[in-house]
């Protein structure tokens, strides 16, 4: 992570309150034992909230001054969990590790009583359900056909069952979380005018619909197991990895969590962090829109003045170079003192290689874009500008002579002005820019094993514009 950015501060400070909590749980099975309680706050992480010791009973306590913001809570003991609802400051939890569900009692917590009547029927139909499966791997093809009948009731009496608790528990926030945890329903299919059903249908309402039931004005669902990967789902697997659809997805989703400030944090953040981690090529750009959008604005208003000046720092060495951009010129020398411009290289593709004589991977790796240089420079119409970013020639000069590189551009800084890592982000060698005739980026960060699958694909889309110009 380039920034730096921990998104654990982001997680809401209790606010004092005379009450504060106090929450009395009796684990029978443990004993002995420090344990604590806290909530999930984004992937893999638990914020601490409070600790106590277990007694020979397993009893424990934990009270504060404080009061516990809302949302899904764990008890983390030595070999297990236990996981409820912080509503209510108040109440008490008894089960017994024999089994935590269906052992559990509560006392003064709606919420948690609530919440616990769906998880012991969900236990009861789970098990129904797994003990069939296991039967319908021995079983015969009719066994199967009973067996199948018997999962359609479980899945039913579920079903029904979920429907009721809803009804009947309209403003509980454990309903709420298991709405938020499912996904919507998809209608049926309508038929086009054509008569044949819209292949796309399916795919585009579910992406439209995906947070319906998801309600993004409390920040207590930020709290819970499943918030991150919500997001996770919804950016991978819904919105396409094309930087322009990932930024306008990402503005819609925020916008509507605009008055959630923990929702809204935690977004941005999210967005932000995972397309700054990515592998995928020109994913930068989604880098750039939000860092302008959101942290250069001001609209990131909980980022410290060292976070928006790493952000502006970065976002403005990727702004001048991401793919589709004209790529910034080079003035830069040959070893025999003659200046050549990168845009005074003619050539359908030019593969600008950053290296370094010195650098092992550059040792391994040029050699190997040499050798595609000359078998592929007329088949594929490229020229290498082979930058060196040493500032003293000789031990340059000599390696590319001692390994005979004199057919390509071999060029270095004699002026000795030029930031690569600045102009060009080069903060480690090597590193290649694939540029067309008019010098835009359409490819970097690659090597030459992915050269042929680019150009392969380049050819593609140029045959397929050519098909469309005929007449």
């Amino acid at each position: 992570m380039l920034f730096g950015i921990s998104f654990t501060g982001f997680a809401a400070k209790s606010p004092a309150a005379e009450e504060g909590h106090n929450i009395k749980i009796r684990v029978k099975g443990i004993h002995d034992v420090k344990c604590v309680i806290g909530y999930h706050y984004g992937k893999n992480q638990f914020i601490k909230q409070d600790s106590a010791t277990a007694d020979a009973n397993g009893n424990m306590l934990f009270k504060g001054k404080t009061t516990l913001p809302g949302g899904v809570y764990v008890l983390s003991m030595p070999k297990s969990i236990l996981e409820f609802i912080i509503g209510e400051q108040n109440f008490s939890l008894e089960t017994d590790t024999a089994n935590m569900i269906m052992h559990m009692k509560v006392k003064g917590s709606q919420e948690n009583t609530t919440f616990y009547e769906y998880q012991k029927q969900a236990y009861v139909d789970g098990s129904a359900a797994d003990s069939l499966r296991k039967q319908m791997k021995k079983a015969d093809a009719d066994g199967q056909k009973k067996i199948k009948e018997k999962m359609s009731a479980v899945n039913k009496d579920m079903n029904d069952f979920r429907i009721k608790w809803e009804k009947s528990n309209p403003n509980s926030f454990a309903v709420k979380l298991i709405k938020a945890a499912g996904e919507p329903e998809i209608p049926e299919t309508p038929t086009l005018p054509n008569g044949k059903k819209d292949s796309t249908f399916a795919y585009r309402w579910f992406k439209a619909h995906y947070f319906d039931n998801f309600d993004m004005s409390d920040e207590r669902l930020v709290r819970t197991p499943f918030f991150d990967s919500k997001l996770e789902y919804f950016f991978k697997n819904l919105v396409p990895q094309i930087p322009d659809s990932i930024n306008a997805d990402a503005d819609r989703i925020i916008t509507m969590m605009e008055k959630n400030k923990e929702m809204y944090k935690y977004t941005i953040w999210y967005v932000l962090n995972t397309y700054e981690n990515s592998q995928m090529m020109g994913m930068d750009a989604v880098l750039v829109h939000m860092g302008d959008t959101y942290y250069l604005s001001g609209k990131a208003y909980w980022a410290d003045s060292n976070t928006v000046r790493q952000i502006r720092r970065r976002c403005n060495i990727l702004r001048n170079i991401l793919i589709g951009k004209k790529a910034p010129d080079l003035y830069l020398t040959d070893s025999n003192g003659k200046v050549i411009t990168l845009y005074s290289v003619n050539a359908k593709y030019t593969i600008v290689w950053f290296w370094d004589s010195d650098c092992g991977h550059c040792q391994h790796e040029t050699p190997i874009l040499h050798d595609y240089y000359v078998k592929n420079k007329k088949k594929r119409q490229i020229e290498v500008y082979a930058a060196t970013i040493e500032r003293k020639p000789k031990p340059w000069i000599k390696y590319v002579r001692d390994h005979k590189w004199g057919d390509w551009i071999n060029v270095w800084d004699s002026f000795t002005v030029t930031d690569f890592n600045k102009v060009y982000d080069v903060y480690s060698t090597p590193v290649m820019y694939v540029l067309d005739k008019d010098k835009k980026i359409i490819a970097k960060r690659i090597l030459s094993d992915q050269l042929d699958e680019l150009f392969d694909k380049l050819d593609k889309i140029e045959e397929e514009k050519a098909k469309l110009k005929k007449p």
